[in-house]
């Protein structure tokens, strides 16, 4: 296998990158016009997603023109910065054309239009004189948070509990340092998010709290801001670089993440995997130059990643390799991965997983197909007396793997069929994962925004079927369900289901109706529901719930445009969450927009107890709330929050004006807040 593995590190790869454009035309008025242009015709859905559209939250769809994909916005000139990606068919593309780019933090770019430097522009290249080149400087960017809180017990009268000021602050600077050399540097400068620096109940009084912020707010303002503890500002993400014609060179160190990649359907690459998160650890990527990026008209791409985070914690030597193809519409990628050994001494006499990934898409008319396929091979770790022990995949759900499994256990597939037309639009797939099958550089778990190993592989040692239709027999009205249907793969195996001849079965209708052409009225209705039915009383996760069929989530949205100069926008949006064993959550949400580009938001939830469950303490929940952008201070978002019984908002740090939505339900539901309430005020900066 170490024979194996040495010769297959180094791999040539092919990807095609589409055509994409930007232009900014000065409207005269304080304002411009910025259009951004895809050049994919063969795309069935294109969506602009960028920082003024809270990225994939709320993308924008663009419309198809005879050469591509276009969107336009108008936007004031002054001080306008806009970042962005397009989303192709549902996958994350970065504008190769863009006028410039910025790291995004993951090991990628994103476009970056500074709408005033473009208008600028625009005069002169209209009279002929030549534009300004885009310069290589380094950049400023920011996510900062600053906020207060203080939380009550409701059932202990509204006695106090906790009060306190949080910072989280990352400081981030990235361009070419010298010409073709970029640099991406992350600083954490504070990650303070207990909200109990204050005040808390039987621990801190409010005098020793606010001695200990008017001290350390003039002596050591880092220190308490940062959490009071050394570990919370710290080198957070150092990557350097070379960019030749021929080779790209990139390294990084600690908490930098590895370039991501997507090999076809599945994402195998994380774009949240760290060089190493106990401090140490790194990474080199050598990846193809654009001059070696076409051979006559095969688009072609590669890259090399030796690393030290095969175990993420940055102890484990490991190695990604991909190469990729294109050619008249066909795609092909191939990847290798590999675990080593944790010393210089060891790398290659202990080989522990292999994983050989590879993927296919293609177009055959109206006809689209995606094919992917994994294959692991594990090496095996020996106690002291020579025993086998079995080997562990760090930040995997397969537990305990051996060398000597069936084939079928170490092995993954996904395959789908598409059809598109002006009318319908219909997805055949099936899905397979072996009970020990799992990929490196992908983490287990859901703790953040993107795909996991389950979410793509499915559960170990099962199978899927599905079908997705989607269509829109009016242009005022679409209609989509989704169905499939889970089952055992090994009935003889560790099965991840409770029951062997379980088949759960998963239908999701939807429909969108838009009533300015129907009515008149600049409104949308989005509705959907989804529920599942067993062929056993239990469902596919273990869980019993006495009934065969269950009616998990059902979600509304009405959107109602500007009514006059008071109302710009109306968002209401009902969820019904059904996925809990001891309750089910109501809740109704609405958003307004109001001029000064304020968003009052407000609503209410209900819980009731299921079953033989214990009444909830508190089964009514509501909440106020009211955000704006400032014109000062480098213009934060200004937001302020009243809570009770519920908490609707994300997490300090992700953006804590925005609902936590699952679909149009709460994504922690009503459960975790139902004996507390909160005042919070707080900012945040996204620069």
């Amino acid at each position: 296998m170490k024979k194996l593995s040495a010769f297959i590190m180094v791999l040539l790869v092919l990807c095609g990158f589409m055509f994409a454009d930007v232009t900014v035309k000065n409207l005269g008025d304080g304002t411009a016009e910025v259009t951004f242009f895809y050049g994919n015709p063969k795309a069935t859905e294109v969506v602009v997603a960028g920082s003024w559209t809270d990225w994939e939250k709320a993308p924008h769809p663009m419309t198809k023109v005879e050469k591509g994909w276009e969107y336009k916005t108008i936007v004031p000139i002054a001080d306008t910065v806009l970042k962005y990606k397009f989303i192709s068919d549902g996958n994350w593309t970065p504008d190769i054309k863009a006028p410039d780019t910025i790291d995004d933090g993951f090991g990628g770019k994103n476009g970056l239009v500074e709408v005033a430097v473009l208008a600028a522009a625009e005069a002169p290249a209209a009279s002929g004189a030549a534009a300004a080149p885009a310069t290589g400087k380094l950049k400023f960017q920011t996510w900062s948070m600053l906020g207060f809180q203080t939380k009550f017990n409701i059932k202990d009268g509204f006695e106090t509990e906790s009060a306190g000021i949080n910072l989280k602050s990352y400081l981030k600077v990235g361009g070419d340092m010298l010409p073709n050399m970029p640099v991406y540097i992350e600083v954490a400068l504070a990650e303070q998010d207990g909200f109990e620096n204050l005040y808390k109940k039987d621990s801190l009084s409010w005098g020793d709290g606010f001695q200990n912020l008017l001290v350390d707010t003039i002596f050591d303002p880092i220190y308490f801001y940062g959490g009071q503890e050394a570990s919370k500002s710290y080198l957070g993400h150092l990557k350097l670089g070379l960019t030749t014609p021929y080779v790209e060179f990139a390294t990084g160190y600690k908490y930098a993440k590895l370039p991501a990649h997507k090999n076809v359907s599945w994402t195998t690459l994380d774009q949240d995997w760290e060089a190493g998160y106990n401090s140490v650890g790194g990474f080199s990527a050598f990846t193809l130059g654009q001059a070696l990026r076409q051979i006559g008209d095969v688009k072609i791409n590669a890259q090399i990643l030796p690393n030290r985070t095969a175990d993420r914690a940055g102890s484990q030597y490991g190695m990604a390799a991909w190469a990729s193809a294109e050619y008249a519409g066909h795609y092909v990628d191939l990847q290798y991965n590999g675990a080593y050994g944790k010393t210089y001494k060891t790398i290659f006499d202990e080989v522990m997983e292999m994983d050989i990934i590879a993927g296919y898409s293609g177009k055959f008319g109206p006809i689209g197909v995606k094919l992917n396929a994994l294959m692991n091979k594990y090496g095996d770790v020996k106690n002291a007396d020579g025993t086998r022990a079995g080997y562990t995949p760090p930040s995997s759900d397969v537990g305990t793997v051996y060398s000597d499994a069936d084939f079928i256990d170490n092995f993954a597939a996904n395959v789908q069929t598409s059809y598109g037309s002006d009318l319908i639009t219909a997805t055949l797939g099936y899905r397979m994962r072996g009970v020990q099958a799992s990929m490196m550089y992908v983490e287990d778990g859901k703790a953040d925004d993107h795909e996991h190993i389950k979410d793509q592989l499915g559960d170990r040692n099962s199978q899927r079927v599905w079908l997705n239709l989607s269509s829109k027999p009016m242009s005022y009205l679409s209609v989509g369900l989704d169905t499939s249907v889970d089952m055992v793969l090994d009935k003889n195996k560790t099965i991840a289901f409770a029951d062997k001849d379980n088949l759960k079965l998963s239908v999701k209708p939807s429909a969108g109706l838009k009533l300015q052409e129907l009515a008149g009225i600049d409104a949308s209705v989005d509705v959907y529901g989804q529920m599942y039915y067993n062929t056993k009383d239990k469902f596919a996760d273990g869980t019993a719930d006495g009934n065969q069929f269950k009616l998990k989530e059902i979600g509304v949205k009405f959107a109602l445009g500007a009514l006059n100069d008071a109302v710009k926008g109306i968002d209401v949006m009902y969820g019904l969450d059904n996925d809990n064993d001891t309750a089910l959550f109501n809740t109704l949400l609405a958003a307004v927009k109001l001029p000064m580009n304020v968003t009052a938001q407000a609503g209410f939830g209900i819980r009731t107890a299921k079953g033989d469950a214990a009444n909830p303490d508190t089964p009514f929940g509501f909440f106020l709330g009211a955000s704006t952008p400032l014109k000062v201070l480098q213009k934060p978002v200004l937001y302020a929050q009243f809570l009770y019984g519920m908490d609707p908002y994300k997490g300090f740090g992700d953006g804590q004006e925005n609902f936590n939505l699952d679909g149009y339900t709460l994504d922690s539901g009503v459960g975790n807040w139902q004996n507390n309430a909160a005042v919070r005020v707080g900012m945040h900066w996204d620069l």
